[in-house]
This record gives C-alpha cells, sequence and structure tokens, in this order.
C-alpha cells in the first residue's frame, strides 16, 4: 500500500521515480531489504514533505529535448536493463520516466538503443501533441552512446545480431531529418537521474 502511495506520488515528483519503481518491482515477493528499502523512501519523503514545481517565464524554445540513459544489466536478478529519460522543453520538464526494459539486451549498445528509442517514441507523441497546439518544434534526443549514434547512422542491422527489428525505424527517423540524435557526456546527461540509486 505505501510503495502505490510512492508510486503515485512519484508522478510529481521525479526524483523518487527510481526508487519507487524498483520496490514496485519487489512487491510480489518483498524481503526483509525491501522493506527497509522501503522505510528509507519514508524517511526521505518526511524530511522533503513538499515539492514545488516552477513552470517560469522562458525565451523562446527552439527545440523539444529528450534525453535517455539506459543502465545495461542493471538488475542483477533478471539481467534485464534499466531505462530513465526526461522529455524538457526549454527549462522545464514535460514528462519523466524509469522503467525496467522488456527484453534481455546482450550488449550495452543495444540497451542504449532500445533507451533511445524509447525517448524517440516519447518525444515524437509530444511533438505531434504541440504541433496540435500550433507550436512546431524539432526533436533532438540526447543520449551518452557512441554505439547508438553508430546504430542510427546505418541502414539495417549491419553486423548487430539481437536488436528486434521492428525498433528499427528509429534509423528512418534520424535519416529523413525528423529528428535528430545528439551526444551528450556521461556526467551531464540529466537522465542519469533514473537509472541509478
Amino acid at each position: 500500500s505505501i510503495t502505490m502511495r510512492a508510486s503515485y506520488l512519484s508522478q510529481d515528483r521525479s526524483e523518487i521515480l527510481y526508487a519507487t519503481k524498483e520496490l514496485a518491482r519487489r512487491m510480489q515477493s518483498p524481503t526483509v531489504g525491501d522493506m527497509r528499502a522501503l522505510k528509507r523512501l519514508g524517511r526521505y519523503l518526511i524530511g522533503r514533505p513538499r515539492v514545488v514545481i516552477k513552470y517560469e517565464r522562458q525565451p523562446m524554445v527552439r527545440s523539444l529535448d529528450c534525453s535517455v540513459d539506459p543502465d545495461w544489466g542493471g538488475c542483477i536478478r533478471t539481467r534485464k536493463s534499466r531505462n530513465g529519460g526526461a522529455l524538457m522543453l526549454g527549462r522545464h520538464l514535460l514528462k519523466s520516466w524509469s522503467s525496467t526494459q522488456s527484453v534481455v539486451a546482450l550488449s550495452v549498445g543495444e540497451a542504449e538503443y532500445y533507451g533511445a528509442v524509447r525517448a524517440a517514441g516519447t518525444g515524437l507523441g509530444y511533438q505531434s501533441l504541440l504541433k496540435d497546439l500550433g507550436l512546431v518544434l524539432p526533436l533532438r534526443v540526447w543520449t551518452d552512446s557512441t554505439a547508438t549514434i553508430g546504430i542510427c547512422g546505418r541502414t539495417g542491422l549491419g553486423k548487430l545480431r539481437h536488436i528486434d527489428t521492428q525498433c528499427l525505424w528509429l534509423q528512418h527517423q534520424v535519416r529523413s531529418g525528423a529528428m535528430e540524435l545528439r551526444k551528450v557526456k556521461g556526467t551531464a546527461n540529466p537522465a542519469d537521474l533514473f537509472t541509478k540509486h
């Protein structure tokens, strides 16, 4: 019950997204360690009972930016990767997520590529929504993975063997100019918050 309350609260409080995701994954068979983690989250929330998110006036925004950072094989038990991202309109956070990827990625590049696919899908959805509101903005997806940029720069799988072919639509989106894929330093990636303790 407390975990789901924290999950509800995490919709507005991005800093607890990762913690609540991990707690929710362990609800089926919780351990003593999971209870300790839940208490730690509770103590954090007691110490910071309120969050005020200010969307102050900002200069005209020129693009919609989506940062993504997967953590390859982050779950020791299932070997599944974690995926986190933040969709920004200038300095304003529109959406953030922290989730576990549904497939087991066999390499760092594969996990990072799946993360970029998720970010691009989210960004394109919001880009379409903003277009309906009369605001036409280009989409930029920021990643710290050189491998993902390399995969998107080619046509087809190349020497890759394990990427799900239904995810190759990202290559076409990048080549057609519907979105840009850009490199960000791992230490400056805001999405890093959603994949680590």
